[in-house]
Formats: structure tokens, C-alpha cells, sequence
């Protein structure tokens, strides 16, 4: 059962006045517990004793309700008893719940989680300011090796934070562990002040949260200097930004009546390769196509080579010439853009509108000379992607979504290489954002935290894109025959396939990732 034990955090021993009332009431409530309070030193302390294993991913954290979050699951699972947030305030004895053998939880009000329950796909968020659990629940341990895998992650929340404890409860195979009690259990008030209970939510109410924001400072509201910066930059952007594609032309160009469509029954695939200059590079990719688990009749090649000069069109040649009969169809294709680029310079933003509006160019001609009617989703693959899952594609496919992109990283369950895959979040376009205008196309650093790639969502088996990348991209290939193409300039700040998932949100086609699912890029 659940044991008399109360744990509590702060950073320091001296707990701020404001929250003695809030700790009193603990002990008012319960007076034969045991109350644990634990400082930030403290908690090294037992950490490192206790569970050593995670103290490189606790010492790592930068943000100390990072280790609190990881802290509590830790104490729950070594003690047992009661975890409480410094601002939560008990409002009657626990007794109802002590006699628990499960793992205690409740949900967050659902005014309060919406917004990010609804950008990861969550039924629910699960509030993590007062949990109760018996000692040595294996649940615990799963949390916190998820917690290592999202050591990384942009966002607290999906670090080590509710949207990572729901996900956890989710996918944990023995759901009777949990006793899940709506968010009038410990959180009947809204950030909002407000008391107002969910419909169907009776429950009598144990303790309350403040919703102090501890950890949490708001952005201060912008002063004259700030809206002057703004205009500024914003005037800069209107005048460099170059020809863009115009968003109601680009709307206009697709056929209203793919958009409606559901995604295709039929199973024929046309994998679609660009390449320039990747002769090492071909006969690797053709060995790891060959371990698809997906039958080869259904698979249609299509190789689009241009501007390489190493040898890379004849080594494509010589390399296909024995594939005849192996799969569906062979298309070797050829286009020419005229594009010279260092490659040692190739990363750099200012290269940025030449180098990717030129791949869009030889994605479209992909689209035009290398599908056909019989072809029900196009596969794109960088031809610098080594190693995939067999299954790759039927997992894909399975998602039921029309686009759809794997977490494509460098090392096995280490960040995202794909940065064109990823989630805007409360994204304001003040100057901050005109400054990173280059070339007419937005470029954040890579660690923006308006933007969630999938590596920092690791947690979720499926997530709605806002943009997506082309290292691995599934698409209903009547999307690209009906006019959905990669814009050759600019749309919306964004270009070839970061601007191809824009334009398909726009026009009410989301895009999914699935951040589990991960594909391998060459370490180079």
C-alpha cells in the first residue's frame, strides 16, 4: 500500500514564506506522517547513492525543475508515499487513497492542458504536482528510461514533465496500475483562479494547486524599444526578401478534389531518390532498399541524377543494369539545374535559397516524369540514408495519414538530423523572427524553442507536422499528380519541403511524424 510519507522539494533549505501555510497543511491533514523534505543538494546526494545509473542524465539537466521532475519519480519509486509541489495545499486527510496498491494520479483540467495535449496527440495530460504510489512500483523505472531519451528535448514538459508522465502511463502494458481520477482529486482550480469542476466530475478534492509558476517566467510584455526593433526589422524583411511564392497562387495550383480524398488502398510504390555527386554512395542504398520487408513487385525506382561530378549517372547505370525483373519498374531520369556549390559551404544560410529551391526543382521533376497513375504513394529517400527498419514503409503507411515522415537522426536514439521535420510552437513574429530571415527563408538556430523536431518528442508514437523534411517522406502520390509540389521559392518564409508541409497544412492535409520510428543518415 501506499505508505505515511509526504516528499516535498526546494532549491535551497529555506523554503519563501509564501508556501509555509501551503507545507502546515500537510501536517494539519496527516499528522502521523512522515514528511521528507528534500533541497536540490539533497537530492544529488540520493541520487547518486540510489540510483546511479541516472545520475549522468540528472546531473545534465540545466533547468532545476528538470531534476525535480526526475527526483520525484525516484523518491516514489525508492520510498513510496506521497510526492506534493511546494505551492499544492492539502484540504483533507489522504486516507481515501492510502489503501492504494496502485500508482495514483490524476488529470490536469482539461481549460489548462488542451493546448498541449492537442499539439502531441494526448487524450489527456496527467498533472504531475501530487502523485501517490507504493514503494518499488516498476512504473517508475520506466518513466525515468524514457526520461533518458529525452535528456535533450527543447520543452520541460516532454523532458521530464506531464506530457512524458502521460505518455508513459499510455504506453505502459499493465494499465490496472493505475487508479486515474479526474483533476478535481488535486487540481480543482484552473491556472485561471478558476473552481469551476469539469462536467462529470464529482470527486472530493484532497489537496489543491496554486499554480505558482516557479520554474516558469513570462515573457514581459514588449516596451517601446522592443516595438521600434520590431517595425524595423519587419521593413528590412518587405525589402530583401526576394521573389516569394504568392499563398493564394500556390493554393490555387492544387486540385480541390485530391484534397478530400482518403488515403490510397492500393499498395504500388515509387521510391523516389535525388542525387548529385553520391557515386560511393549508390550501391549501399540499393543493398539497404533491398532489405524492405515489402514485395518487390509493388516497387517502382526512380533515380533522378543532375550537376554531379563524380561519375555518379554512369555508376547509377551500371549499378541498376542487373535489377531488371527484380522490381516493378526502373526509371533513371536526368536533370540538369546549373547550380555550383562548395560543399564545404553547402550548410551555410546564405546558401540556403539556391541550394534547397534547386532540390525542389529535381523533386518536381521527379513528380512529372517518374509517377504515373499506377503509382499509389511515392517514398521519398535521400540516397545519403544507410540503414531503416524492414518494415519501414508499413509502418508509414499504417499511420492511415496521407504524409508521413520517420525521426531520422545520425545515432540511434540521439537527436534529430532531419531539422526539417518539426512542430511551431507559439511562434510570434516580432524581430527575433525577422532576424533570422536569410535569403527570404526563416533559419532559426537549431535549438529554437519554438520549433519541436521529433527527437524532442520521443516520447509520442505519432505527432502532426507543421513542416516536414525529405530524408524519408511518405506521400499519397495523388497529392503530387492533383498539383501539390516542393515551392522552388519561398512560401511563407519556408522552401522545398519545410514549404511542401506548410502548403499541405494550409490546405487541410496534416502531416504526421512518428517520432519513434527512426532512420539512420550517413555520420557525415
Amino acid at each position: 500500500m501506499i505508505p505515511p510519507i509526504l516528499h516535498q522539494t526546494w532549491k535551497t533549505d529555506s523554503v519563501p514564506a509564501r508556501f509555509h501555510a501551503y507545507a502546515d497543511s500537510w501536517k494539519r491533514h496527516n499528522p502521523n506522517w512522515t514528511v521528507m523534505f528534500w533541497s536540490d543538494r539533497m537530492l544529488l546526494e540520493f541520487v547518486a547513492e540510489h540510483y546511479p545509473d541516472f545520475l549522468p542524465m540528472f546531473c545534465s539537466y540545466t533547468n532545476g525543475v528538470q531534476r525535480s521532475d526526475a527526483a520525484r519519480c525516484m523518491l516514489l519509486h525508492h520510498f513510496g508515499g506521497i510526492y506534493a509541489d511546494i505551492d499544492c495545499e492539502c484540504l483533507a486527510p489522504f486516507d481515501p487513497i492510502m489503501d492504494e496498491t496502485r500508482v495514483v494520479l490524476c488529470k490536469e483540467p482539461a481549460s489548462h492542458a488542451a493546448i498541449q495535449a492537442d499539439l502531441r496527440g494526448l487524450p489527456y495530460l496527467l498533472f504531475n504536482g501530487t502523485m501517490a504510489s507504493p514503494a518499488g512500483h516498476p512504473f517508475w523505472i520506466q518513466v525515468l528510461s524514457l526520461m533518458r531519451r529525452l535528456a535533450s528535448a527543447k520543452n520541460v514538459l516532454d523532458a521530464t514533465g506531464p506530457c512524458l508522465l502521460t505518455s508513459a502511463q499510455l504506453a505502459y502494458s499493465d494499465q490496472a496500475a493505475f487508479a486515474i481520477h479526474p483533476s478535481g482529486l488535486f487540481t480543482p482550480v484552473t491556472p485561471a483562479g478558476s473552481a469551476k469542476r469539469e462536467a462529470g466530475d464529482d470527486t472530493a478534492a484532497l489537496s489543491i494547486h496554486h499554480w505558482a509558476g516557479t520554474w516558469w517566467i513570462p515573457e514581459p510584455p514588449p516596451t517601446w524599444r522592443t516595438r521600434l526593433r520590431n517595425r524595423a526589422y519587419r521593413l528590412r524583411y518587405q525589402l530583401t526578401r526576394g521573389a516569394y511564392l504568392d499563398e493564394a497562387e500556390a493554393k490555387a495550383s492544387v486540385d480541390k478534389a485530391v484534397l478530400s480524398a482518403p488515403p490510397p488502398s492500393g499498395r504500388n510504390i515509387a521510391v523516389l531518390v535525388p542525387l548529385r555527386d553520391a557515386a560511393d554512395l549508390i550501391q549501399p542504398f540499393l543493398d539497404a532498399l533491398d532489405g524492405l520487408d515489402y514485395p518487390k513487385d509493388r516497387i517502382k525506382l526512380v533515380f533522378c541524377e543532375g550537376d554531379s561530378l563524380d561519375g555518379s549517372w554512369e555508376r547509377l547505370q551500371a549499378a541498376t543494369a542487373g535489377l531488371a525483373g527484380k522490381y516493378r519498374d526502373i526509371v533513371l531520369l536526368r536533370r540538369q539545374v546549373g547550380t555550383r556549390l562548395d560543399r564545404a559551404k553547402r550548410a551555410k544560410p546564405s546558401m540556403q535559397r539556391v541550394r534547397r529551391g534547386a532540390i525542389a526543382k529535381v523533386r518536381n521533376h521527379l513528380i512529372d516524369h517518374g509517377l504515373k497513375e499506377d503509382d499509389d504513394w511515392a517514398l521519398w529517400i535521400d540516397i545519403d540514408v544507410w540503414r531503416f527498419p524492414g518494415d519501414v514503409l508499413n509502418r508509414l503507411i499504417a499511420t492511415g495519414h496521407r504524409i508521413a515522415v520517420p525521426n531520422c537522426v545520425k545515432i540511434a536514439g540521439g537527436g534529430s538530423f532531419d531539422l526539417n521535420s518539426f512542430v511551431i510552437r507559439r511562434q510570434t513574429k516580432d524581430y527575433r523572427y525577422y532576424r533570422e530571415i536569410r535569403g527570404g527563408l526563416h533559419q532559426p538556430p537549431a535549438q529554437t524553442p519554438n520549433r519541436y523536431h521529433l527527437g524532442d518528442v520521443r516520447h509520442l508514437d505519432i505527432i502532426g507536422l507543421d513542416a516536414v523534411g525529405g530524408t524519408m517522406l511518405l506521400v499519397d502520390a495523388a497529392l503530387h499528380r492533383g498539383g501539390l509540389r516542393f515551392p522552388e521559392t519561398p512560401y511563407r518564409d519556408l522552401i522545398e519541403t519545410e514549404a511542401f508541409g506548410v502548403l499541405a497544412n494550409d490546405l487541410g492535409v496534416r502531416p504526421v511524424g512518428l517520432p519513434k520510428l527512426e532512420i539512420l543518415h550517413v555520420p557525415w
